[in-house]
């Protein structure tokens, strides 16, 4: 019985220990056997054991050590010279293979691939044509930024390994987008696991927009070693990313959606930052040229920034003249900012997070976003978690898309 035990063990105690390697390698680079097991806590054997295997695969690369010294790790002096074998260092392999990322966004699609690093070696974004196209158009889309993207980066598609993909909606375990038909049409019907056949055979892993972003926070952004934190995507739509005690928070599948927004007094609907600055900003560019506002001595910033149209008024237009100091400009980044500190202290108040995220396309205007927002909580006697913004632009789903598939990649490396 306990040989039968060991024997049904063996594969996944081999997944867990390579994983873990793997782990270290991406996040510091060379390391060399003592690294390793500083960083895995596994023992000297494991770790040899465990890097040949990897080498084996082509997945690790051995870069060798000087001959005389104590391998020590990059930055630390050498240890006493001491003869017989070179310490053995150990690398990624970065290029041996590789993921594919997409945020299938509300008005754009970006498709990006990704090195085992999760660098991101070719990328491609088209704006929907329609913001009510359907979602087959949508992938077909999709799978077309995708094969152009290839050939451009030198990848094969066998190389490879698993694709994410970030939805602007809660996604539940069998692969379906819980969407209203008028936001997403046709979405909820298409098994997304099976969205980029019948082009590629890839793994396809989707998952909520918000929720992959307060994981490639945490990888890669200004949520770095903070375990508990909520990331706003503050684009088109608010949505929250949620982990708490270190592990992200789904519920069934929609946790972070913020539709209970629609029964908060002063707030009314999931209007975000982005989309409401460019409707809001195009209204008052629209008074200001027909005389029904008062422009700012000088001239209106909101009105030469937009070429005195309306119709091309953007958030990034609007938040530019708000930094230029124009009194309209700054007039709607309060109004937007009051709505969003109501649904800030709403998610705050009944998570108490240590560090609350603004993401999304206006996550890079921080420098005017964020001491609104910090006034608007004072001002509503809220608890105030500490601001940031993304450091990822509007990044940060596609990068946790490629988290993801990364994390699925060496999941299944040694099956």
């Amino acid at each position: 019985m306990s040989g039968r035990r060991t024997a049904a063990t063996t594969p996944v105690l081999r997944r867990i220990t390579a994983e873990a390697v793997l782990g270290a390698l991406v996040a510091s680079g060379e390391l060399n056997a003592t690294d390793l097991i500083t960083a895995t806590g596994l023992s000297r054997p494991t770790v040899h054991s465990v890097c040949d295997e990897l080498i084996e695969l082509g997945w690790v690369v051995e870069t060798g050590g000087a001959a005389g010294t104590s391998g020590g790790s990059a930055g630390e002096a050498p240890g006493p010279v001491r003869s017989g074998r070179p310490s053995r260092r150990y690398s990624l392999n970065e290029g041996a293979a590789f993921v594919a990322g997409v945020d299938l966004g509300a008005t754009k699609v970006t498709c990006c691939l990704a090195d085992l690093k999760g660098r991101i070696v070719a990328e491609r974004t088209e704006a929907w044509r329609d913001e009510h196209v359907g979602a087959p158009e949508r992938l077909r889309v999709t799978r077309k930024l995708l094969r152009e993207l290839l050939p451009e980066a030198g990848i094969d598609p066998v190389s490879v390994l698993s694709c994410g993909i970030a939805v602007p909606a809660p996604v539940t375990l069998d692969g379906h987008a819980v969407a209203l038909e008028s936001y997403l049409p046709g979405l909820a019907a298409l098994d997304l696991r099976e969205s980029l056949q019948p082009d590629f055979s890839w793994p396809v892993l989707a998952e909520n927009d918000a929720n992959l972003a307060v994981l490639a926070e945490r990888w890669l952004g200004v949520a770095q070693d903070v375990d508990n934190v909520v990331v706003l995507l503050a684009g088109e739509r608010l949505g929250a990313g949620i982990c708490l005690g270190g592990r992200l928070i789904r519920g069934v599948g929609a946790a972070g959606e913020m539709r209970f927004l629609e029964l908060v007094e002063g707030v009314g609907n999931t209007d975000a930052v982005g989309g409401m600055c460019r409707e809001l900003g195009a209204v008052a560019t629209a008074e200001i040229i027909a005389g029904e506002r008062e422009e700012a001595p000088g001239g209106s910033a909101l009105v030469s920034l937009s070429g005195r149209d309306p119709g091309c008024v953007t958030a990034e237009i609007v938040l530019e003249a708000a930094r230029r100091g124009d009194p309209a400009a700054v007039e709607v980044i309060a109004v937007v900012m009051e709505r969003t500190a109501r649904a800030a202290a709403v998610v705050s108040t009944l998570l108490d997070p240590e560090l609350l995220v603004l993401a999304g396309g206006p996550a890079g205007a921080g420098d005017i976003l964020l001491p609104a927002l910090e006034h608007q909580l004072r001002r509503l006697n809220s608890a105030q978690p500490r601001l940031a913004a993304s450091t990822l632009g509007d990044h940060s789903a596609l990068m946790g898309a490629v988290r993801l598939a990364l994390d699925h990649a060496f999941e299944g490396l040694l099956d």
